[in-house]
């Protein structure tokens, strides 16, 4: 989200791209091999298991403690963490394109609700994508299904984006979490987010349509290979994973 929002907008110093592993690119090159990883992101090809966690601690000392992704850092060395937080950061300190946050206090409350809205749908969709009981499967999909409608409920109805014709922050901050359960759910769980959500599969349509979103997006094979960790309750054993995995409800 904070790479989408970063280009355009672009900051006056520029961007500079960090890669940092993920916590499950760590698990999986520990538990199976760093070359499992390095199939799924090719940054990391070379690369031995003892330098990715050497990377990581640098980072958690001099960044982020939590060792959560993604955190900016300005040309002043000021630290901006969370990803929805970054990603306003960079369009207030953008040079070119259009704002993402309206300067008009109702749209920009507008944006934040739509954005709040959003947050209660991401939390039952890794539920589902962690689940290990097959049987709770359909409830679990019922609460997103809930959530979703709620955010579509405080979203312009004609759109395509979330306030209209023209893309917010809450458009940023919403698209890359469908595409990515889209994704996901669809092939570790079989269940299509978007059924029946003509209104938020409409704003996924328009965003991908922006050549920066596709520029700055996991591809689904990178998308399906970090998180089979996920899919599988973050087990590995024996040098597999070792939980459901690919499970249709």
């Amino acid at each position: 989200r904070a790479a989408f929002t970063a280009n355009p907008p672009t900051p006056a110093d520029g961007v500079e791209l960090v890669w940092v592993p993920l916590t499950a690119e760590q698990k999986i090159a520990e538990g199976i091999s760093i070359e499992h990883v390095a199939k799924i992101h090719d940054v990391w090809e070379g690369k031995t298991v003892h330098e990715l966690n050497t990377i990581k601690d640098s980072y958690k000392k001099s960044q982020n403690a939590s060792g959560e992704v993604p955190t900016v850092v300005s040309s002043q060395g000021d630290i901006v963490m969370e990803s929805e937080i970054a990603a306003e950061y960079l369009d207030a300190v953008g040079q070119d394109g259009n704002r993402l946050m309206p300067e008009d206090p109702v749209q920009a409350a507008k944006v934040r609700l739509q954005m709040k809205k959003f947050n209660d749908v991401v939390a039952p969709c890794y539920q589902l994508l962690m689940n290990g009981d097959a049987a709770t499967d359909k409830d679990k999909a019922a609460v997103i299904e809930e959530k979703l409608a709620k955010f579509v409920a405080v979203i312009d109805p004609a759109g395509p984006f979330t306030l209209g014709s023209q893309i917010s922050l809450a458009d940023v901050h919403a698209a890359p979490f469908l595409q990515r359960f889209k994704i996901l759910l669809k092939h570790y769980r079989g269940y299509d987010i978007l059924a029946g959500q003509e209104r938020a599969a409409a704003l996924l349509a328009a965003v991908e349509a922006i050549p920066a979103f596709l520029e700055t997006a996991a591809t689904p094979d990178q998308c399906i290979g970090v998180f089979e960790l996920y899919a599988n309750q973050m087990k590995i054993e024996g040098g597999k994973f070792a939980g459901r995995g690919p499970s249709s409800m």
